[in-house]
């Protein structure tokens, strides 16, 4: 019995470092994950802003027509949408003011989602999942590769600097 146990003791002892090399190696990808995420869901707004623009006149019928945007007027919900796709896709990229960016594009998904109601099954689950990675991105922020986190950096920097400078006068 205790040859057995040895054996599981030193069988736990190569596993759990091991483990946690695999953990540490998992959680280094996380900045690239939450990069690769913020430009695959502003790549799709973008687009979608981009292409309203490109045919504002259309974009306006759609809206006054087909879109049964609640509240506002057409012409209006047609502007804040661009403005919400572009902006909200540029915020994204660099990743300032990341959760408001995501937060904005997350309530557009869903005003769109209901206001278009010929949407497939397949479309409205793409929208779900679309959700679902704004609802991550709202929750998690847009992780360290983005100018939030530069922002972060900077002004811990800065308070650290000041303080220590005010230790010295004191």
């Amino acid at each position: 019995m205790t040859h057995n146990t040895g054996l599981l003791k030193r069988a736990v002892d190569r596993a759990v470092p091991a483990y946690r090399q695999l953990v540490r190696g998992l959680e280094s990808l996380i900045p690239i994950f939450d990069l690769s995420l913020r430009l695959y869901l502003a790549h799709i707004f973008w687009k979608g802003g981009m292409a309203k623009l490109s045919s504002w006149m259309s974009t306006v019928m759609l809206f006054t027509m087909v879109y049964d945007v609640p509240v506002l007027p057409p012409e209006l919900a047609a502007y804040l949408s661009v403005v919400i796709e572009v902006g909200g896709s540029f915020l994204l990229v660099i990743g300032l003011a990341g959760r408001w960016a995501a937060l904005s594009l997350f309530g557009l998904n869903i005003i769109a989602s209901i206001s278009y109601g010929q949407l497939s099954e397949a479309a409205l689950q793409e929208a779900f999942y679309w959700g679902v990675l704004f609802l991550y991105l709202v929750l998690h922020g847009p992780g360290l590769l983005s100018a939030d986190a530069l922002l972060q950096y900077l002004v811990r920097r800065r308070q650290s600097g000041s303080s220590a400078g005010e230790d010295l006068l004191k």
